[in-house]
């Protein structure tokens, strides 16, 4: 497999390689008790364009923090990007070397609510569950500072992850292009109202390679004779 196919094909070998290395990662941080795989990749209906979804139950919010560290020091990031409804460092991260569909979308949790997630569900939906770690709570780590800063780059980050959203469904079958077009064109919106770069990541590395993407299957479908602007899949 050459680069250009490697781009728009990636191996479905990486996301179980990738949760592997998140949960090897977090496990060394005391303050961990439990980390659980869930989504495709816990169901084994992942394939090679799957992110990776991991709840991560630590001991307080300064635990949080603790193993967000680990995992950056650890696994290092082109990008970051915060969540709508969770605090950070809940939030999805990008690692380098990878494919920018394999985020690592990880949420710090209490016992309770991941308890209660695996008992009721998310959003209505049941929770296939896979615990790469489970062990008693450690020791709460007092030592961080509480005020982390909150703020990040969500505008981008949720038109970044909305566009590799529909080009999978574009590449599944399941979508068609004027949905891929339309979110490429808000993701461009977005890049360009970037107030800053924040330490931690790029965004003109995922952002370039969300463009190579988008041009390669564009240049497939005009290879095959299809309209660049076209609904159909």
């Amino acid at each position: 497999m050459d680069l250009a196919d490697e781009l728009v094909h990636p191996y479905a070998s990486a996301p179980p390689r990738i949760a592997l290395d998140v949960a090897e990662a977090l496990a060394s941080c005391v303050a961990v008790s439990r980390v659980t795989l869930f989504g495709s990749l816990a169901a084994g209906t992942h394939d090679g364009w799957s992110d990776i979804d991991v709840m991560c139950v630590t001991e307080g919010r300064a635990g949080a923090w603790e193993a967000a560290s680990i995992l950056r020091a650890s696994i290092p990031l082109r990008w970051f990007g915060p969540f709508s409804d969770l605090p950070q460092p809940s939030g999805r991260y990008w690692p380098y070397g990878e494919s920018i569909f394999h985020s690592i979308d990880l949420s710090f949790r209490t016992a309770e609510a991941h308890a209660r997630i695996l008992e009721q569900g998310m959003n209505g939906v049941r929770v296939v569950a896979h615990d790469l770690l489970w062990r008693e709570p450690g020791t709460e780590i007092p030592t961080l500072a509480q005020d982390q800063p909150e703020g990040g780059e969500y505008e981008f980050t949720h038109a970044l992850y909305m566009a590799m959203k529909a080009i999978k469904a574009y590449m599944r079958q399941r979508g068609g292009w004027t949905a891929v077009t339309t979110r490429m064109d808000q993701l461009e919106a977005q890049a360009r109202t970037l107030p800053r770069r924040p330490i931690g990541g790029r965004p003109q590395d995922v952002l370039d390679e969300a463009r190579s993407l988008y041009q390669r299957l564009l240049m497939d479908r005009l290879q095959m004779g299809q309209s660049s602007t076209g609904g159909g899949a």
